[in-house]
């Protein structure tokens, strides 16, 4: 256990262990070298991103081709993972996203989602609003103008069982795991990087930060002016019909809705006997008293367009997760403190695209052969201004 007088000299190490930081941290200690992972707090926790039981994944990903690799690796590392070692970490229900060409939030999503799939060979099925009432007679708010896009090799991740996994097998493989340590800044010095944390002085060649909502504050103004902390709340509520909404009859639905805005509510099927419906939203509206806006979500985005949902709240929560105003990725080196590697912001759909970037920055540090990453590089805020 580190001691106030404790310093620490490592070849790697990892600021932040949500997905994108435990994924780094997984590949980097398989890869040898004496590493080691620093969190403010405990992982899995609630106080980031990687958390909430459930995250979407899809390999059609409208944010654009540059991503594929990483969705199409995670895949397969995922499905390593759960042979090797025994465990669920993601369930194959199908993702659907609906949407319209009268909403402008998902018409450009719905269009390049297909755009994707079409041009990279991804097994899918585009559904007109009458096949959609045909399959989910549930969902009672589809409108005429609606499509769905079916993506039925797809679903949802585990993100607290991945994260465990990850870090358990990061320290089997000898990386040192430092929880409840709260950084205090992060430094330039010959030879590599200083982190002065709590009781402990990190010093390494090579520093991968991946803060999430507290890149900005550790690294300073110049990154924190590309970066938005946003907050999106989850609702759970005791369902009434509950065949309706398992796996066999519910994928993983995404669902931009005209009528309240284009809002777009994330829904998941139910597992068990006892579990509510789960729906993700945007924190827009939601004020302290949970009670309330609980009341109000429900009246507006869920009873408009869902059956045999009941109005009691089982639970609610909230996650906070890290944009660029491009919402892309960062992934580069830091201008001015040499030897560290930015892994974030990964502006709110970042976790079905981590055991690929995790073993992609691995390669990075390790001096290994990646793909292009220039998709991801700071250079993109930075370009065409003076002295650039």
């Amino acid at each position: 256990m580190a001691t106030h007088q404790t310093i620490l000299d490592v070849d790697c190490a990892v600021v932040g262990l949500g997905v994108m930081g435990a994924s780094t941290l997984y590949f980097l200690a398989q890869s040898g070298g004496k590493v080691v992972g620093i969190d403010t707090y405990s992982p899995p926790h609630g106080h980031g991103a990687s958390h909430g039981g459930y995250k979407v994944t899809r390999e059609a990903v409208a944010e654009g081709p540059a991503y594929l690799h990483f969705v199409r690796r995670s895949n397969a590392l995922l499905r390593d993972l759960e042979h090797r070692y025994g465990v669920s970490l993601m369930q194959r229900t199908g993702t659907l996203i609906i949407g319209s060409e009268a909403t402008s939030s998902a018409s450009g999503f719905l269009r390049d989602t297909i755009g994707i799939a079409q041009a990279n060979g991804i097994v899918h099925e585009v559904l007109p609003s009458r096949e959609l009432r045909r399959r989910y007679p549930q969902l009672i708010g589809i409108a005429e103008e609606d499509t769905g896009y079916l993506e039925p090799d797809a679903g949802f991740i585990r993100p607290e069982p991945l994260l465990d996994l990850q870090i358990a097998l990061a320290e089997h493989a000898g990386a040192e795991i430092l929880r409840n340590t709260a950084i205090k800044r992060i430094t330039s010095v010959s030879g590599g990087v200083e982190i002065e944390a709590e009781g402990v002085r990190i010093r390494a060649r090579q520093v991968v930060v991946a803060a999430g909502r507290w890149m900005g504050e550790l690294l300073g103004d110049q990154l924190a002016s590309l970066l938005t902390v946003g907050r999106q709340r989850t609702f759970t509520f005791k369902v009434r019909d509950a065949a309706a909404y398992r796996a066999e009859r519910f994928p993983t639905l995404m669902w931009f809705r005209e009528r309240v805005g284009g809002d777009c509510a994330t829904v998941f099927p139910l597992e068990g006997s006892e579990e509510g419906l789960k729906f993700f939203v945007a924190d827009t509206e939601v004020d302290a008293r949970i009670g309330q806006s609980s009341d109000r979500f429900f009246e507006q985005h869920v009873a408009p367009f869902f059956s045999g949902i009941s109005p009691e709240l089982q639970a609610t929560e909230a996650c906070y997760y890290t944009s660029t105003s491009d919402h892309g990725f960062l992934l580069d080196w830091h201008p001015d403190i040499a030897g560290l590697f930015l892994v974030s912001a990964c502006s709110g759909h970042g976790f079905k695209h981590a055991l690929g970037i995790g073993e992609t920055v691995s390669a990075v540090l390790r001096g290994r052969p990646t793909p292009d990453l220039s998709a991801f590089s700071l250079e993109r805020f930075f370009a065409g201004l003076p002295g650039h």
